[in-house]
């Protein structure tokens, strides 16, 4: 490999990226990945990963089959990034939430793809968890709203009947002592 082989410029670049990272030549075959990519994957599935169709292993929300693989519209459209989309590792039952973003690397044989995933799922999680509560306060306080309501009108109401009861008692008060 020379240094201009797409691979080693990768490599050097990547050994600074700490998310996961994958190559994915035009082909749509996983050509080189870093530590991080294959901790995504149990052991066994890992040591398939090189050569193996990108999607084979990991299906992006993002990805509709081979015409719409997020490495190839890479490889035709430029950079691509998507922000909270599902990324379903085989074998697992539930899907992860993924930032997802290629970029093209041009090498003699033709630009390959490189891929830079980072798990988001936690933080959109918490996330989810936090947006449910804010709904659930705001029906609270909604709630709460109309009880208050409720009571202010009753309050005044009473008021209304205190001080209409309290003319009729000036008004006895007066007839009986004029």
């Amino acid at each position: 490999m020379s240094a201009d082989d797409p691979l080693s410029r990768v490599r050097e670049i990547g050994a600074a990226i700490v998310d996961p990272w994958v190559v994915v030549g035009a082909d749509r075959t996983v050509r080189a990945f870093n530590p991080a990519y294959r901790a995504l994957f149990d052991r066994a599935r890992a040591r398939k990963l090189l050569g193996s169709a990108c999607c084979e292993h990991l299906t992006l929300g993002v990805c509709q089959g081979g015409s719409h693989c997020l490495a190839r519209r890479c490889l035709t459209e430029g950079h691509q990034r998507y922000d909270e989309i599902d990324g379903q590792l085989a074998d697992e039952p539930e899907a992860r939430t993924l930032i997802a973003s290629a970029a093209p690397v041009p090498g003699d044989d033709g630009p390959v793809a490189l891929m830079v995933l980072r798990d988001v799922s936690d933080a959109a999680d918490v996330q989810r968890k936090y947006r449910h509560m804010l709904d659930e306060a705001a029906r609270e306080r909604a709630r709460l709203e109309q009880a208050i309501g409720r009571r202010t009108k009753e309050l005044k109401d009473a008021h209304m009947a205190l001080n209409r009861l309290q003319q009729e008692l000036v008004r006895f008060r007066k007839g009986l002592f004029g």
